[in-house]
């Protein structure tokens, strides 16, 4: 799987240099931290358009347990709302794995919903935001697996740093996420 993580980065890259200024993403480091310590994670996400409304996305999580990776199309019929659909791989005995997003955005205001499924099973993340300032947003998360909560968001620049403290019903205790994103 760490393989195809590096083949996604190696395309991305290509792609990158076809239409330098109109790719975006982010490279992050995430970071929960739980009764049994720090459980790293690093995460790539990168994004494009192609035509018109019609864009393409990927998206590559690496842990020491677990691997994904995954790409596809994104459509944004206006300016506050993209839909998108992927494909993929991950470490599982069925290995593939599928997505849908939906993001929706107008003024401070954004939700961010990403929906999985795949061999090693069904996992959603849901984010609710407000920009309180141009560097601050506050929110609220939830995320299977991790648990339900509040959601901050500092940006220094182009690094942007996030946290959440999550409970869950699912069976885990209490677990805060930092991430990192540069």
């Amino acid at each position: 799987m760490r393989t195809i993580s590096l083949a996604i980065v190696a395309l991305m890259a290509s792609v990158t240099g076809a239409q330098a200024q109109r790719v975006s993403g982010y490279v992050e480091s995430w970071n929960t931290v739980g009764k049994s310590g720090i459980t790293p994670q690093i995460n790539m996400f990168v994004y494009g358009p192609l035509k018109g409304k019609l864009g393409w996305s990927a998206f590559s999580l690496t842990s020491q347990s677990y691997s994904q990776a995954y790409g596809g199309l994104t459509y944004a019929p206006t300016k506050w709302l993209e839909v998108g659909g992927n494909i993929g791989l991950e470490t599982a005995d069925d290995p593939t794995r599928g997505a849908a997003t939906l993001w929706l955005g107008k003024g401070k205001w954004s939700f961010l919903s990403i929906h999985e499924t795949g061999g090693s099973g069904w996992w959603h993340r849901d984010i609710g935001k407000y920009q309180l300032t141009e560097t601050f947003a506050v929110g609220l998360v939830s995320q299977r697996f991790r648990g339900n909560g509040p959601y901050f968001e500092k940006k220094f620049g182009r690094i942007v740093l996030w946290m959440n403290v999550l409970t869950n019903k699912e069976g885990t205790k209490a677990q805060a996420t930092v991430r990192l994103n540069l």
